[in-house]
């Protein structure tokens, strides 16, 4: 009888680790909602920088990229929304303000480190990103005009 008992406690123990582990565990993405008054960023899945999250999408919009090699590969043109996920608009052939190649970025992607705002990509992986469609995205309140 002490067996059954023993078994069943074990098993109930196993049935409840996922939904446990669920609640507890630190990995599971929760989206939280922006302020939209202000424009600030909020992380939308997984771990947004604090120093990043701390900005509006102004603040965000013309800022420079500094790639994993510590070279300016890019510029932020904006800052949008799809599927509750917030993403950085990423120019990435940023000369002269003439651009054919505008990708999105995850914005928990990007880091600030001291004054520069960086990604640990190459320019090459970033123009491997999905391109951007303005009629797929909404935009941040103040990130594009």
């Amino acid at each position: 009888m002490k067996t059954i008992i023993t078994a069943c406690g074990v098993a109930a123990l196993l049935l409840a680790t996922p939904a446990l582990a669920e609640s507890t565990s630190g990995t599971t993405a929760k989206e939280v909602p922006s302020n939209k008054a202000t424009g600030q960023v909020a992380a939308t899945h997984g771990s947004l920088d604090p120093a990043v999250a701390k900005m509006t999408a102004a603040q965000l919009k013309g800022k420079d990229v500094y790639g994993s090699d510590g070279k300016d590969i890019a510029e932020i043109e904006g800052i949008v929304r799809k599927g509750g996920q917030t993403f950085a608009v990423i120019d990435v052939d940023h000369i002269a303000d003439i651009s054919d190649k505008d990708v999105v970025l995850p914005l928990e992607r990007l880091h600030m480190k001291g004054k520069r705002l960086t990604v640990d990509m190459t320019e090459n992986d970033l123009k491997g990103l999905e391109s951007w469609q303005k009629d797929k995205y909404e935009d941040v309140k103040g990130a594009l005009r």
